[in-house]
């Protein structure tokens, strides 16, 4: 359980300040280890459970399961406003004062959960008449699915103000712990519903409703230092004004993920979005990382691009070697996807192994766009993230109509990948005009070819015998070049680290 004291609020971690600059890669690191640990970890326990599903949830169980709840995470943008996004981005303004910091967060955290509760009510009391006057045919009815993965969902957001928090703070280990909470209890509950009731579909979303709620009512529970802080509404203003202009992107990013589903359930059946939704559960094994090298990035990122001229450099060479590591880890997860896919899920499932890659290499490029999207957050330009969304949103539209009707599942992941693929591309453009940084083009071009060699060989019409033999032989060539190219751009931003201190022109918290 994570430690709930208020000590969080402490405005610079002496432990943190005290390390020479030249630690920055062994912070890194170790903040990585510790989020990737936990994500990685929490994503483990979720496949093993997938493979028990597997065997008591028909594939159009999973169709309803994942429609409801990615109606539910469009619907909670509006619930979240983006606050937590603006806390971990303005937390650094205001942290070198210990009672204006807890003002600040207890400004936030008070003004997000009350407008929580108000969207909660209105969708629940209005979502049954807007359903039936805008979908009137759909196959997951409002209540009680919709209904319960919108509830789900909220919670969870009240769970994400906290983990916001922590991460802002650098405590990934009272982060982990409380994810792995959340893991705990939705695994528990969700064993409890699917597999010794035998609820089916209402079982695993019951589970998923309690564990959220159980855990939103602890992590609420921990925040009680900041909530009872000095309310300031310029705190709240001054973050809504950094947050509400990345909702129209947000809207536009989830947008990537909810028409390939619903345009799938329109030419085809509930199973097939369920083998699709499947394949993305799997998939995700590449954001997983994404997210768990953002966690551990953002914080070091802004610290030093406070000093724009200086750090500038580094920044170039760290991002150019994150790059490359994460096409490596990519290249890893398209190659061995298809044969866990063959080994391990019900044959029911067996045409996620063609997938499951393709997802891979979409969350490869979109782990780009976050990494190109931390210029972006730096300049303040927020609202310009919207054109790069918008854009990748038409795209995946207009490739979804147009392959879905002919290739089903296949053809909603590679309209997918491309919309990912353009917004990688929209975003590196805008980030260089914004808050330009010496990225090494040549290192990230090979690494992205060398992913898509990858991806190719996963995509012939082999044998599944003959194909696992020729992935597992790929693997370590494809990966060592990987880690070459980046482990040379990593050495070159610890030298020009080290250089700067000894020059004295490198500052850091």
């Amino acid at each position: 359980m994570p430690d709930l004291s208020p000590q969080d609020i402490t405005p610079v971690d002496a432990e943190i300040e005290a390390q020479p600059t030249d630690g920055t890669l062994l912070r890194l690191a170790r903040s990585f280890s510790i989020y990737g640990s936990a994500n990685i970890g929490i994503r483990a326990l979720n496949f093993l459970l997938v493979i028990v599903y597997a065997h008591f949830l028909h594939p159009s169980d999973y169709g309803i399961i994942y429609l409801a709840e990615i109606i539910a995470s469009f619907l909670v943008i509006f619930a979240g406003l983006s606050l937590d996004s603006a806390l971990q981005r303005l937390y650094f303004q205001h942290n070198n004062d210990a009672e204006e910091l807890r003002s600040y967060l207890g400004s936030i955290l008070r003004f997000g959960f009350a407008w929580m509760i108000v969207f909660l009510g209105l969708v629940l009391i209005l979502g049954r008449t807007l359903q039936a006057r805008w979908a009137p045919h759909s196959s997951v009815p409002f209540y009680p699915y919709v209904a319960m993965a919108i509830a789900t969902a909220t919670a969870i957001q009240g769970v994400q103000y906290r983990l916001a928090e922590y991460q802002a703070a650098r405590r990934p280990r009272a982060y982990a712990l409380l994810a792995l909470l959340l893991a705990l209890l939705t695994a528990g509950c969700c064993m409890y519903g699917v597999v010794i009731r035998r609820g089916g579909a209402i079982g695993m979303m019951q589970g998923k409703l309690a564990a959220g709620v159980i855990t939103f009512i602890i992590a609420a529970w921990s925040m009680w230092p900041f909530l009872t802080a000095r309310f300031q509404w310029k705190f709240v203003r001054e973050s809504l004004s950094f947050s509400l202009p990345l909702i129209p992107h947000l809207v536009m990013a989830s947008g990537l993920v909810v028409a390939d589903r619903f345009i799938l359930e329109h030419y085809r059946s509930l199973s097939d979005v369920g083998v699709y939704s499947l394949a993305y559960t799997f998939g995700m094994v590449m954001y997983l990382v994404t997210q768990s090298l953002s966690q551990a990035w953002l914080p070091m990122f802004f610290d030093l691009a406070a000093d724009r001229e200086k750090n500038r450099q580094m920044l170039g060479r760290i991002c150019s070697g994150l790059a490359v590591f994460l096409a490596a880890v990519a290249c890893a997860g398209i190659l061995l996807s298809p044969l866990f896919i063959n080994v391990f899920l019900d044959h029911r499932y067996q045409a996620a192994a063609r997938i499951v890659p393709l997802v891979v290499m979409g969350y490869l490029f979109h782990a780009l766009f976050s990494l190109f999207d931390l210029s972006i957050l730096q300049a303040k330009r927020t609202s310009s993230v919207f054109i790069v969304s918008l854009l990748a949103f038409s795209v995946n539209v207009v490739l979804n109509f147009a392959m879905i009707p002919r290739w089903g599942i296949y053809g909603a992941a590679w309209a997918t990948t491309i919309a990912y693929a353009v917004e990688a591309a929209g975003a590196f453009l805008l980030a260089q005009r914004l808050f330009s940084l010496p990225y090494r083009l040549p290192e990230m071009m090979a690494g992205l070819a060398i992913s898509g060699g990858a991806l190719w060989l996963t995509q012939m019409a082999w044998a599944p015998k003959g194909q696992g033999a020729l992935l597992i032989a790929a693997l370590v060539p494809a990966l060592g070049l990987l880690m070459l190219l980046g482990r040379s751009d990593l050495q070159n931003a610890l030298t020009a680290m080290r250089g700067a201190r000894k020059n004295g022109s490198t500052t850091m918290s």
